[in-house]
């Protein structure tokens, strides 16, 4: 009895509280009580669809990014929520997402929609990820008061409810119902009579604004009156929105108005107690406001008489001898909202002609008649498809018509990476991923899609730079990592001035980078492929390597994969080698790290100390000892030490003037950022890191040689100092990098195939 006494109260508090939700959501209005939330807030009840969309997209904020080639970009956080279908934020694509804004910015400037947005792209780069991540800020955003949206119903009541209506006695005035005197509805709104008082609700599929139910004249004088109202501005005719002055009613609700305007003889006032107005809710779901049209449906929108439909017996008299048509379809169900057309050009053109009109006119010919549009027409395309269309005779009539926005393949390793982190969470629910595996997956795909630089986009003292650029090259420029020392520091000063013209120039050409190359949709099969792997006990680099080496084994699968290899461009099994590579080197770091040869805090330490001499010595002052607590002139020997370690020869003046140098220029790039010690340095660290490892070649080889019988016999036979130095160094390898100890065995075993 506690129980069920516990399950009511909690229905009944549910209950409770849907209700006061309801009531303050103010969900269902009468056409007065609207016209009070009008005046109150004009602009946004009176909003049409690029203006809705474009302030929801404002309304989740947004913020600035610095891209990896040092492009500053906003980025509009309603893409970076999880989203219905992919429910992961779409990572990468500011750019596109910029463009999109901008398009429904032309849009509110000129007072209408007149083009459909089609996005275009390889397969896999977040073209349906875009269009749904728009679809759910409308969800979201029309739940909130600043997102509240309207459409009207029309209520006519049962016999039971009486009112003022029309008739010859004088008295029971009615259209078409009885009246037994029970109630007197004399002049009240039917908006919130209850269900059972209502024989007939004829709901406006269209969800067009109440506000169109009124002349255009009177909707205008109310448009001004109600901002100068609630804003105190007094504006122009010729400044109201365009909308406002071009919008109607469809034809089902104009021949129930003109209907009722003949039986109540012109009185606007009686006809306006029938409407019903009804806040309503984005949803992809249910299709309000939100639909997508997949490539195999041809019908988007039609209508169907209703009053040949047994349900026009609950009709009043006055309306059983008009003809009211129901319309339905995709484009029917996205007004006031969003449709999108997924991969549109895989349709027959003749199953989209009709766009041609509807997006110029934003209108529909139905048989009942024209129906006016209020929406954003989204589509999505590969390029392809798209080509081939821009070929076809009819590209001509619809490229005015079409606001192209691209979508490419992302080119930054560490972007790329965020792709992947939601499945990696998936995956490590029943495996762990191993250390640099995802980045080593980022790093070859990101390889595949880059192209070879036309120098001749560039200035003539820099083509000859450009030209020695690899795609290795490219991508630590994307990802802001510093270049190799195959470039001087002036002319690794350069390259990153040019980032931006180099990403540019990238963008430029039909094979433009980007298009071609790996998509996510094939990293993420190879990393769960990786997960299933039952000989490896982690998703480990190696596992990863495996997957790589499978699916370039048939080239004829995947175009990039076809591409013939240029100046190391396009050459997949160079870029598998690479990361092969690049693995094994930071596993030895790794390695040797965890057997208390090198710490890199600790050097970064150093160096620190080592600029502050440095600092003195050029500027030639003092530096403040703390131990002797005395100010002393710079140590030379500390300072020489360092430089010997770091590799750097000739005269110690010119060598410290060239240190001073790499630091004020990385301070002018990065806009007096935190130094960065470890990211400046990475190169002489790697080297100090060598150096230490040169002078103890004798003890890493004795440890590397037992570690090689980890999985025999003759492992627990080593001598106890050797066995507690293995066991030690496992140990850092788990717990410091996060290694399992099979993974470390073998990464230990692959490092040393790989590098010799």
């Amino acid at each position: 009895m506690v129980a069920q006494h516990a399950v009511r109260a909690l229905l009944s508090d549910l209950v409770e509280r849907a209700k006061t939700e309801f009531v303050n959501q103010k969900n269902i209005l009468t056409f007065e009580e609207y016209i009070e939330l009008i005046m109150k807030k004009p602009r946004k009840l009176t909003r049409h669809s690029a203006q809705y969309l474009k302030e929801m997209i404002d309304s989740f904020g947004v913020v600035e990014k610095t891209l990896g080639h040092g492009e500053k970009q906003r980025a509009f956080k309603v893409f970076e929520r999880k989203s219905r279908r992919s429910r992961a934020p779409i990572v990468g694509q500011e750019s596109a997402h910029e463009n999109i804004y901008g398009v429904l910015e032309q849009f509110v400037r000129q007072g209408r929609v007149d083009k459909l947005i089609l996005l275009h792209g390889p397969n896999g780069s977040s073209k349906s990820s875009t269009a749904d991540a728009l679809a759910a800020g409308l969800e979201e955003y029309s739940k909130t008061d600043d997102g509240a949206v309207y459409r009207f119903n029309w209520i006519f009541p049962t016999d039971k409810v009486g009112y003022d209506g029309l008739g010859d006695d004088g008295q029971s005035k009615r259209i078409g119902f009885g009246f037994d005197g029970r109630q007197n509805y004399s002049g009240r709104s039917f908006a919130h009579l209850p269900d059972e008082q209502v024989m007939s609700k004829i709901v406006s599929e269209l969800k067009e604004n109440p506000i169109f139910l009124l002349p255009v004249s009177e909707r205008i004088l109310l448009f001004k009156a109600a901002l100068k109202k609630s804003e105190g501005v007094e504006i122009a005719d010729g400044d109201v929105p365009r909308h406002l002055e071009e919008g109607a009613i469809g034809s089902k609700s104009k021949r129930i108005f003109d209907a009722l305007m003949s039986a109540y003889e012109g009185d606007l006032s009686q006809v306006l107690r029938h409407v019903q107005v009804e806040r309503f809710f984005f949803s992809a779901r249910y299709r309000t406001g939100i639909a997508t049209v997949e490539p195999q449906m041809h019908m988007d929108a039609q209508d169907r008489q209703l009053t040949l439909d047994r349900s026009v017996q609950n009709l009043p008299t006055v309306l059983q001898n008009i003809r009211i048509f129901e319309p339905s379809g995709e484009l029917i169900d996205a007004n006031r909202g969003v449709i999108e057309y997924s991969d549109l050009l895989k349709r027959p053109v003749d199953a989209f002609k009709y766009l041609l009109t509807s997006i110029e006119n934003m209108s529909l010919n139905l048989s009942s008649g024209v129906a006016d549009l209020d929406l954003i027409m989204m589509a999505s395309a590969n390029e392809k498809h798209l080509d081939a269309f821009k070929s076809s005779p009819d590209w001509p009539s619809f490229k005015g018509r079409f606001e192209l926005v691209r979508v490419p393949y992302l080119l930054s390793a560490k972007l790329e990476q965020k792709i992947y982190e939601p499945d990696v969470e998936i995956i490590e629910c029943t495996k762990k991923m191993g250390p640099h595996a995802l980045e080593m997956l980022a790093r070859w795909s990101v390889l595949t899609r880059f192209k070879q630089p036309d120098t001749e986009a560039y200035a003539p003292q820099f083509r000859s730079l450009v030209a020695r650029l690899s795609p290795y090259d490219k991508l630590a420029i994307f990802d802001g990592e510093e270049l190799g020392t195959e470039f001087s520091e002036q002319e690794k000063s350069d390259l990153k001035k040019l980032a931006g013209e180099i990403y540019a120039e990238g963008q430029k050409s039909f094979a433009y980078e980007g298009r071609f190359g790996a998509s996510p949709r094939e990293i993420k099969m190879m990393l769960y492929f990786a997960a299933q792997n039952a000989n490896r006990d982690s998703v480990s680099a190696l596992s990863i390597f495996e997957e790589i080496g499978a699916l370039v084994s048939d080239r004829s699968v995947y175009e990039f994969l076809q591409f013939e290899p240029s100046h190391g461009y396009h050459d997949v099994e160079a870029f598998a080698q690479h990361i092969r590579v690049e693995y094994s080197r930071r596993f030895l770091r790794e390695f040797y790290s965890s057997m208390g040869l090198f710490d890199e805090k600790q050097y970064v330490l150093a160096m620190e100390k080592y600029l502050k001499q440095l600092v003195a010595y050029v500027t030639g002052e003092k530096i403040y000892n703390d131990i002797t607590h005395r100010n002393e002139t710079p140590d030379e020997n500390m300072m020489t030490e360092i430089e010997t370690l770091m590799g750097l020869t000739g005269e110690r003046k010119e060598i410290r003037e060239n240190v001073m140098a790499k630091v004020a220029s990385w301070k002018v790039e990065q806009k007096a950022q935190k130094l960065e010690i470890a990211q400046l340095f990475s190169t002489e660290l790697k080297t100090i890191e060598k150096n230490i490892y040169l002078g103890r070649q004798d003890y890493i080889q004795r440890i590397g040689e037992a570690l090689l019988s980890f999985d025999s016999e003759d492992y627990n036979k080593l001598s106890s100092e050797i066995l507690q130095a293995c066991e030690k160094t496992f140990g850092a390898l788990e717990s410091k990098f996060g290694y399992t100890r099979k993974n470390a065995w073998e990464s230990y075993v692959f490092a040393r195939k790989t590098l010799g």
